[in-house]
């Protein structure tokens, strides 16, 4: 578990914007999600552009957040069940809508279609146009189930390192992966990251990662946090802070 407090310190954002306050700890639970979410064990403590984000969102506020890195199951049962409670970088789902007080988009999430120069593939407008080539995909994830369901022919593996073996091998054609966090994951291994390139985009899989509350969390709080967010995005801070997260190839 990962504790960061955010004092009482405004900071160099409330010199530019409106104070908003709300006087209550609050509990943010998230997961390690390189590059998004980076735990750092040596310091206990979660560094990245999504934690960038909270961060000033709670300063901007002067909410006081004590942000922890858990397994995934662990950080969503403790939003889902406890008071004052929130979490990030987390799908807004039709299955969950009902579950959470949601404040809003704090994380991009693009998925691609990658490859590596000179196998044959070529990029295309159109995913499904790749079918015929064989996809690595990780065991339960929901990337490689989709284009399982779509015709694909994917090969399940037991982890997303797996995958990139593969393709890298020569075993594999393709693999689906997030736009920042899968060539973070490849510059993480011992292959050559400048052969990976995108080939397709697959839109129905894309969508940007919330923040959200329990929905026992206290409505004022979830107001405050909400237009701290939105005087972060208005500002150009939120844009700046993942412009300098490094996401090549990302396109």
């Amino acid at each position: 578990m990962a504790g960061r407090w955010l004092g009482w310190f405004v900071g160099g954002l409330a010199a530019v914007f409106p104070v908003l306050t709300f006087a209550a700890d609050l509990r943010v639970m998230t997961t390690s999600f390189p590059p998004y979410v980076i735990f750092d064990e040596a310091t206990n403590e979660a560094h990245g552009p999504a934690v960038d984000v909270i961060n000033r969102i709670c300063v901007l506020s002067q909410t006081k957040c004590e942000i922890h890195v858990e397994p995934w199951a662990r950080a969503y049962a403790t939003a889902l069940e406890q008071p004052n409670t929130l979490i990030f970088s987390i799908a807004r789902r039709p299955d969950r809508e009902t579950k959470f007080k949601w404040i809003g988009t704090v994380a991009p999430y693009q998925v691609r279609l990658f490859a590596l120069d000179r196998n044959g593939v070529q990029a295309t407008d159109n995913w499904r146009e790749l079918s015929d080539f064989h996809v690595a995909g990780q065991l339960g994830d929901v990337k490689a189930q989709y284009l399982q369901k779509s015709g694909f022919d994917v090969e399940m593996v037991p982890s997303a390192e797996a995958t990139i073996r593969m393709l890298y091998a020569g075993r594999a054609d393709l693999i689906a992966g997030d736009a920042l966090s899968l060539p973070y994951r490849v510059r993480m291994l011992d292959v050559d990251s400048n052969r990976l390139k995108v080939v397709a985009r697959i839109p129905e899989l894309s969508s940007d990662l919330y923040l959200a509350a329990s929905l026992a969390t206290d409505d004022d709080a979830v107001e405050v946090l909400r237009a701290a967010l939105d005087q972060l995005k208005n500002s150009g801070s939120y844009d700046q802070i993942w412009a300098m997260t490094t996401s090549s190839p990302s396109n």
